[in-house]
């Protein structure tokens, strides 16, 4: 690939994931308004937690980097592509049904304690929206199990279908087996990638449009320099 095609490359993704941030942003400055009215603030940090489950997606901006390293035989057509990005909604689904069964516990805890899910789980509030360094530390964790899920799941396949494209089935395998692999990385990765969403968001606003991106195009590339040295 000549250096122009590569330049041209890089400036396509670069624009296409900051308008991807800059979207998640605008939504997070909504809602954290909207639960701001509804004196709901302390349930923001639980939204900024389900942000990474747009990870997968938002990968897909970076893949135009990956073209120098795809195999000749491998070009991604337009039936690949979108497959490549039914995929991704396909996972995301999954993912947003984990988010929302975190968002439901933190309703019953924090809004309603007379909801079906709080009397199921014995669930009592005394103080409706009450933040605590509890509810605060328990959702910084699910930022990593979310990151560490979207890696796994969800940016690996599809990085994996545009670098060797093994078919949906051998995509996912080959995602297991190397995030077995390279566990401690992808905990790494994880962590940092949840970093820069959640700290952003809760406490610098705009740093997040350019944290979350960088960082997410430094994770994208490491773990795919990582997969073509474990593949070959």
């Amino acid at each position: 690939m000549s250096k122009s095609n590569t330049l041209k490359n890089r400036m396509l993704s670069g624009f296409l994931i900051i308008l991807a941030s800059s979207v998640i942003f605008t939504i997070a400055q909504v809602i954290e308004q909207f639960l701001g009215s509804y004196d709901l603030s302390s349930m923001y940090v639980s939204f900024c937690a389900g942000f990474i489950l747009f990870t997968p997606l938002v990968s897909l901006t970076l893949h135009p980097l990956l073209l120098a390293s795809t195999d000749s035989s491998n070009k991604i057509k337009v039936k690949g592509l979108i497959a490549n990005i039914s995929l991704v909604t396909v996972v995301q689904g999954l993912f947003f049904l984990i988010w929302m069964t975190d968002a439901i516990a933190i309703y019953s805890i924090y809004v309603d304690s007379n909801s079906f899910l709080a009397k199921a789980f014995n669930i009592n509030s005394k103080n409706p929206g009450n933040y605590s360094q509890e509810f605060y530390w328990i959702n910084l964790f699910l930022a990593w199990l979310f990151s560490l899920l979207s890696l796994a799941v969800g940016l690996l396949p599809c990085l994996i279908a545009r670098l060797k494209n093994l078919g949906v089935v051998g995509n996912f395998v080959s995602a297991f087996k190397f995030a077995k692999k390279q566990k401690l990385a992808l905990a790494l990765y994880a962590f940092c990638l949840a970093f820069s969403a959640v700290i952003p968001l809760m406490y610098a606003k705009y740093l997040f449009i350019v944290l979350f991106p960088l960082t997410l195009s430094w994770v994208f590339i490491g773990l795919s320099k990582r997969y073509l040295q474990y593949h070959n």
